[in-house]
């Protein structure tokens, strides 16, 4: 599949019409550009940048001294586009001077007499973008026979950089809104830092990330001299839902996160993980949220796609008791079938798939009630096996044990669509998901 633009399309913010530049700006050119870009316009501009410290365009956390911050720097570049009843369509890039401004020329598509300060002024619309230090944008207005076209460049493999001060300089895409004396920018994207371990110094390895968008991003990286460290940056949309995104560096899949967490923009969010083999812990210590694997003994949710080899995740762990027991599920539901038919099935996964010190059970309703708490909802029980390599429950009925049944012709059944419970004849196939109990 063809890789996108990491980043969302650029939908740039409408400004406000009186606006105002901090210089004066010579009239235009008498005769039209010779690269046919359109009527050449000098302009300065003032720029600010929004956010948590607004006299900066980000932060980033410098190994050395600990908190850093990153300014306007030579390289980074202001594209500028809109729309005026007198100068027709317009557009223009702008280079970073010194002190906040940015020079440069705007091209008009109808041939314009007034100055840089009343077009913008009284422009219909203007739209800014900060082109970051390295980024590679560029942006200009082409006059044709059948109109012109104001382009802005972008290039997927720039969402990338090989650390994160570079990537502060590189990704910090932002968008204007109006101020009085210029443009006022703010961030568009967050910034995901990650420090992978467990790889040998030296060593080449692929990165490859796919947003909550399906977006994808994959270039080649050599991890660090000394440590072996894999270490980079990668910009992202604004409210990018990191449960949804997912990283592979080498051929090992990194969980990112299991919560339900979106990223903000203008926000740098740092990762440390480890590719190194997870041997796990007893299951008398494990807490709501390890997993279960093959040989008996809990791990981190993070630890899914390292563990020992030979060892698989057979189940979640959503009720502990405090008393070093509890209840998991089953990675995958067991199917559809009858309610006696549950029971038994459930029962024979101790034969099926053994689990040292642990028995493979039917659940009754008070003990999935007990995991719908632990796991803090009926959703986030639900959807919480496909981040650790399982499969999320259906949003449908599956089948609990109540004794009170047991000698009738109903059966007892959850609902995973709308956190409820109630009776059904036996004989109706419902979904089955078995219980582990340690």
């Amino acid at each position: 599949m063809k890789a996108k633009n990491i980043f969302k399309t650029l939908a740039l913010a409408m400004l406000m019409p009186a606006m105002l530049l901090t210089s004066a700006c010579s009239n235009i050119n008498e005769n039209e550009d010779t690269d046919n870009k359109g009527f050449s316009l000098p302009v300065t501009v003032n720029v600010t940048c929004q956010g948590d410290d607004a006299t900066t365009k980000a932060k980033y956390t410098d190994n050395d001294d600990g908190t850093g911050q990153l300014s306007f720097s030579t390289g980074d570049k202001l594209f500028v586009k809109g729309t005026s009843g007198d100068a027709g369509s317009f557009a223009g890039t702008m280079d970073y001077v010194s002190d906040g401004k940015f020079s440069g020329t705007i091209y008009t598509s109808v041939e314009y007499s007034g100055t840089a300060v009343a077009l913008l002024a009284g422009a219909a619309t203007v739209e800014a973008t900060l082109l970051p230090k390295y980024y590679g944008y560029y942006g200009f207005l082409t006059v044709s026979g059948e109109g012109y076209s104001a382009t802005l460049a972008t290039d997927a493999t720039n969402a990338f950089a090989t650390t994160l001060k570079a990537g502060v300089e590189q990704l910090t895409l932002e968008r204007a809104t109006a101020y009085s004396g210029g443009f006022a920018l703010a961030p568009q994207n967050a910034i995901l830092s990650f420090t992978i371990s467990g790889f040998a110094a030296n060593t080449a390895v692929t990165v490859s990330f796919t947003d909550d968008k399906s977006n994808v991003i994959s270039k080649e990286i050599t991890t660090n001299s000394v440590t072996g460290y894999a270490e980079f940056a990668i910009g992202v949309a604004d409210k990018t839902a990191l449960q949804n995104c997912s990283l592979t560096v080498g051929d090992k899949v990194i969980i990112l996160t299991i919560s339900d967490k979106e990223l903000e923009a203008g926000k740098i969010y740092n990762a440390s993980r480890s590719i190194a083999t997870a041997g796990g812990h007893e299951l008398s210590s494990a807490v709501v949220g390890d997993i279960i694997g093959s040989d008996g003994r809990a791990y981190k949710d993070i630890d899914y796609n390292r563990l020992r080899n030979g060892v698989t995740v057979v189940a979640r762990i959503f009720h502990v008791d405090g008393n070093g027991h509890g209840l998991a599920l089953a990675m995958a539901d067991e199917g559809s079938m009858n309610w006696d038919t549950a029971k038994s099935t459930c029962e024979g996964k101790n034969t099926t798939t053994p689990v040292t010190n642990c028995t493979w059970k039917f659940a009754d309703l008070s003990e999935m009630d007990n995991m719908v708490d632990g796991a803090g909802g009926y959703v986030a029980l639900r959807d919480g096996f496909s981040r650790v390599g399982g499969t999320n429950m259906q949003a449908a009925d599956y089948w609990v044990y109540d004794v009170y049944y047991y000698d009738t012709n109903d059966g007892i059944y959850y609902n995973f669509s709308l956190n409820g419970s109630g009776p059904s004849p036996k004989y109706n196939n419902k979904n089955v998901r078995a219980c582990l109990e340690f």
